[in-house]
């Protein structure tokens, strides 16, 4: 019974001279809290006073948050008393171990760390590449969301898109609408683009600029048609609506002016081989 009660002292002993150092590992742990939540709100704050691309305020806030927990953490630890250099060499036998499993996903991060630094496009854009096209809804370390023309949210590991080629057409909002039209050989020539011209001048949106010229050309002698080029310059937002304008236009036009659009068509030649022997 006594030994039992010496080891009770002996355990509350231990645990009062404990409770100031718990006391102070506490203490750090708080204030690192409350420290982390200041500089972190601090960083958001300046970043966005310089415009900085709200994914990478996301990003670096993300950065500072870990860095100050992890100091409090070795604060918290050493003011315990407890060793933390086989800890840290812990860590790094587990974060090589980590990495080598997660390879691909450290690829991703550090494409997305290249792409918010580097910043080929920031949220808000309109991109496309390979078989996507939309605009950029957010920009993480690991993924890329986009959102499509027909409101499909898309998330794309950011290696693939870092490896991709990429065409940003919110950095350059001016783009160019081309249209093929296929003419009857039979049509007059200076006609045709006088008329197809004439749907370009009247159709709402398209540029009026002489750095963004707009073009009606004989393109080239198809199989079954003259092919003209229709080619003018409008908004990249703006692109469909210009499109489905100009080919409505272009098919009333050509309607009105008897001039059919043709198809594909071929020639057979019958040879009769009886007439032949006669």
């Amino acid at each position: 019974m006594d030994s039992i009660k010496e080891m009770w002292n002996r355990f509350t002993q231990s645990i009062v001279n404990y409770l100031p150092d718990l006391g102070g590992a506490l203490v750090i742990t708080v204030i690192g809290i409350i420290i982390s939540i200041i500089l972190v709100s601090l960083t958001r704050k300046a970043l966005q006073r310089k415009k900085v691309d709200p994914s990478l305020v996301d990003f670096i806030s993300r950065c500072v948050r870990l860095l100050i927990y992890a100091f409090t953490l070795l604060a918290a630890m050493s003011a315990l008393h407890i060793s933390i250099t086989g800890i840290v060499a812990f860590f790094s036998a587990a974060a090589a171990a980590v990495a080598l499993a997660l390879k691909d996903r450290l690829n991703d991060i550090a494409s997305g760390i290249v792409i918010l630094f580097t910043k080929p496009f920031v949220t808000g854009d309109f991109i496309e590449f390979t078989k996507y096209s939309g605009f950029v809804q957010k920009i993480d370390v690991m993924h890329t969301n986009i959102r499509t023309y027909d409101g499909t949210n898309v998330i794309i590991p950011n290696s693939v898109i870092s490896n991709a080629e990429v065409n940003n057409y919110t950095a350059h909002p001016q783009i160019r609408v081309t249209i093929t039209v296929p003419i009857p050989y039979d049509a007059n020539i200076k006609q045709v683009q006088a008329l197809l011209t004439d749907v370009i001048e009247h159709t709402n949106l398209v540029i009026d600029d002489e750095n963004y010229p707009k073009k009606v050309r004989l393109e080239k002698f198809g199989e079954s048609a003259l092919e003209f080029t229709v080619r003018c310059y409008c908004e990249y937002k703006d692109y469909w609506t210009v499109y489905y304008a100009l080919m409505e236009g272009i098919k009333n036009t050509l309607d009105e002016n008897k001039i059919a659009i043709p198809y594909n068509q071929l020639d057979v030649h019958v040879i009769n081989k009886n007439d032949d022997k006669q």
